[in-house]
């Protein structure tokens, strides 16, 4: 109709962002002001399965880094030589960097997406460390074909005897079929990926034991965990994080 203005019957929605964009994350981290946050689990409750694959002359790397502090703790701990964290936020990578620059020599962070390593990183780590960044990547969009490319990308880097350490909200059922073994662990050799994947499970932090009920993201506990009580749902053999440790042949 004339004169009447036709874009005030277009109906706009709010740009709905998830884990698996790459503007979500730079988002948070502008909002978050870089503050240090794990997801997951800390290095304190990853330890016991991943420390025995370190060494002093380690060179580790970890996908999707954000900004946990996990790099500082191994090397804190004198289990790696240097450690190369890569994330695709190139803000959050400068940061890292302008902030660990005194660690220069031995902490190293690139602005990369972790499907696209650098060819000369071949059979370069030890230890490839993958925090929930392989879940993000899958509740995108062609998560699984993205998923597939880091996992190809992961596994060119490790050295011969290396391990590719996977940290997942996910069952096996789920996570084997992409990490190319459909049967239990260590069963069978991953053609694709030239790797045997072994299945652990970490009990999901939890507020107070006696309770049940969970803590906040990162592991971190609630202030009033006393006034918790338990769930009558609460299944502790589900309420677990699954390890997925892939080793190099």
């Amino acid at each position: 109709m004339a004169g009447v203005d036709s874009s005030r019957f277009v109906c706009t929605q709010p740009e709905v962002l998830g884990y698996g964009d790459a503007k979500y994350w730079k988002l948070r981290y502008v909002e978050k002001v870089f503050e240090p946050f794990d997801w997951y689990l800390r290095w304190d409750q990853l330890k016991e399965l991943v420390s025995p694959h370190l060494k002093p002359d380690a060179e580790v790397l970890i996908l999707g880094c954000g900004t946990s502090p996990l790099a500082e703790q191994i090397l804190a701990e004198g289990l790696a030589s240097s450690v190369t964290c890569v994330d695709q936020c190139g803000e959050l990578v400068e940061a890292l960097s302008q902030k660990h620059q005194d660690k220069a020599e031995k902490l190293k962070f690139e602005a990369l997406g972790a499907n696209k390593l650098p060819q000369d990183w071949a059979g370069r780590f030890d230890v490839v460390v993958d925090k929930a960044m392989l879940d993000c990547i899958i509740a995108g969009r062609q998560g699984t074909q993205r998923a597939q490319a880091v996992l190809q990308a992961a596994s060119a880097t490790l050295k011969s005897g290396g391990r590719y350490v996977c940290v997942s909200h996910a069952g096996p059922m789920q996570r084997l079929p992409l990490l190319g073994s459909a049967r239990s662990q260590d069963q069978d050799l991953s053609q694709e990926f030239n790797w045997r994947v072994s299945c652990h499970t970490v009990p999901r932090p939890l507020a107070d034991p006696g309770t049940g009920a969970p803590a906040a993201k990162g592991g971190k506990a609630p202030k009033d965990a006393s006034e918790l009580t338990q769930s009558a749902a609460f299944d502790a053999e589900a309420n677990v994080y699954h390890i997925y440790i892939c080793a190099r042949e």
